[in-house]
């Protein structure tokens, strides 16, 4: 496989990965706040709150993500000597 392929399909994998973590976050967020709600008798506030951390959580992952995958595209431009400008 050429260089340019792997590194695409890496791409990829990447960012599906990073799909799946959004939404993990957020039912695990969702989960966890309503399993509280059920012990603890809170219905519905431990639920919406647990909710918008994992949304905070999930969109935390991309955001690394993306900076992550700018940082690399930069480097790459950077070794094989072009310039953006």
């Amino acid at each position: 496989m050429k260089k340019e392929t792997k590194q695409y399909v890496k791409q990829i994998i990447n960012a599906s990965t990073v799909g799946l973590s959004i939404v993990f976050a957020i039912f695990i967020g969702l989960g966890i706040g309503y399993w509280l709600d059920t012990r603890l008798g809170t219905w519905p506030w431990l639920t919406m709150i647990f909710l918008i951390f994992g949304i905070i959580a999930g969109y935390r992952n991309y955001y690394y993500f993306a900076k992550r995958q700018q940082r690399e595209d930069e480097l790459e431009r950077r070794s094989r000597g072009g310039s953006n400008y």
